[in-house]
């Protein structure tokens, strides 16, 4: 029976040529990305000015998201219909258009009653 101390080399053995070769397979792939970005010529789009990445910054500020824009939004969109020309909050529109123009899976089974 081994002693735990040999038990323990071996894992540690196994363990480190595992971590090499993860290591070893992300340089490769990162090579391989490189090597196709230079040989296809898109390599260096990726290089901007300082000025124009202050617009892409993330916002740390409470109240608005990452980009700066603020969250509910959408709860004051209103939409007008075509049909009726009310005008309906954006979260309702499409039920409103499936009742106001009598289509859909629900509008049909009334008319069906009718």
């Amino acid at each position: 029976m081994p002693s735990w101390t040999v038990l323990y080399v071996l894992l540690q053995g196994i363990a480190q040529e595992i971590l090499s070769d993860l290591v070893e397979d992300a340089c490769l792939g990162l090579c391989f990305e490189v090597h196709r970005a230079v040989k296809q010529g898109y390599f260096f789009l990726d290089d901007t000015d300082q000025e124009s990445m202050k617009d892409f910054e993330i916002v740390d500020q409470p109240g608005v998201d990452i980009f700066g824009q603020v969250y509910n939004q959408w709860k004051n969109k209103e939409c007008v219909c075509p049909n009726c020309s009310r005008s309906i909050a954006a979260s309702r529109f499409a039920p409103h258009l499936e009742k106001c123009l009598g289509m859909g899976r629900n509008s049909s089974r009334i008319a069906n009653r009718r």
